[in-house]
């Protein structure tokens, strides 16, 4: 009795499917799959330090040779001494600082100006007839154009500064912000009508989502642009921050001086945007792009559409 019942029991045992097969031989290769794409994920850091890398060697062997003057470009020893120098006595901080206030007073203002102006005139096709010609015209003046207008009415201090970041850093950010509320997805608008919500639900709950990746383009831009301002505008006519410190190097015939705050600025601009892109990727993070895809995310796609 209990061999039959062995028996029906084997027999009645399926044997394994090919899936099951071939999902139990594919674990290995999932698992190199995973294996390769952390030590890519963990190598890609390193890849961005390749070039600057190259830099330096290049300008080293130029000094070297002699085919770049040390009284232009000086040498990255006496770079790196000076930046030393200036980071211990307190000047580069306190310059630094007086040009994060300005970009932070100037950049916040464009910001809330810019955002504001382009929902309003994204969303309401009567402001955008009223308002939107006036503000693309005022787009085509340079920002340096500003600067003798705000001197004028502001003085030299950091009021003249500061409006002249806050208007360079606004158009990008209204720009943008405009065209990704005109970018709406007609449906959505549709279905928040058919839901008869109020307009001010359907702008915080439907449009500013959906425009949201643009709107931090605009942001992305703006940042960078908040730099450059600042420090043409600390060159030109300003006593304090780090375009004065560059253009102090300029004047006394220090170039280790001026390469030092050009370094602190590339720095201090790419880490700024770094935050911007991560603020960017975390408030998108539903968007199914290209960019947001993991390495081996993307090569699964591109093989299953070989396939």
């Amino acid at each position: 009795m209990s061999a039959t019942s062995s028996v029906d029991a084997g027999r009645s045992t399926p044997a394994p499917s090919r899936s099951t097969a071939s999902g139990s031989a594919s674990h290995p290769s999932a698992h190199a799959a995973a294996r390769s794409s952390s030590r890519a994920r963990r190598a890609l850091p390193l890849l961005a330090l390749v070039l600057p890398v190259l830099l330096v060697i290049v300008w080293q062997l130029g000094v070297s040779t002699g085919t770049f003057k040390t009284a232009i470009t000086s040498t990255p020893g006496q770079v790196v001494a000076t930046f030393f120098k200036l980071a211990t006595n307190g000047v580069l901080l306190e310059e630094l600082l007086s040009t994060v206030s300005r970009i932070a007073w100037g950049f916040g203002i464009g910001l809330a100006a810019g955002l504001s102006l382009g929902i309003l005139t994204g969303y309401a096709r009567t402001a955008d007839r009223a308002i939107d010609p006036s503000v693309r015209a005022l787009n085509a003046v340079p920002a340096v154009g500003w600067i003798p207008f705000l001197i004028l009415a502001l003085g030299i201090g950091d009021a003249s500064k500061i409006a002249l970041i806050a208007l360079a850093t606004f158009f990008p950010i209204y720009v943008n912000t405009y065209a990704g509320i005109r970018g709406t997805d007609q449906k959505l608008m549709e279905l928040a009508g058919a839901y008869r919500l109020p307009r001010s639900r359907i702008i915080r709950n439907v449009v500013v989502p959906a425009a949201l990746p643009q709107i931090l383009v605009g942001v992305r831009i703006a940042v960078a642009i908040s730099w450059v301002v600042a420090t043409v505008s600390e060159i030109l006519y300003g006593n304090t921050g780090l375009g004065v410190l560059l253009n102090d190097g300029r004047s006394l015939a220090m170039p280790d001086q001026m390469i030092t705050v050009m370094i602190v600025l590339a720095i201090l601009g790419k880490s700024s945007d770094m935050v911007v892109v991560a603020i960017q990727r975390r408030l998108t993070s539903w968007q199914s792009t290209l960019e947001g895809m993991a390495p081996h995310r993307a090569r699964v796609v591109a093989a299953r559409g070989r396939a």
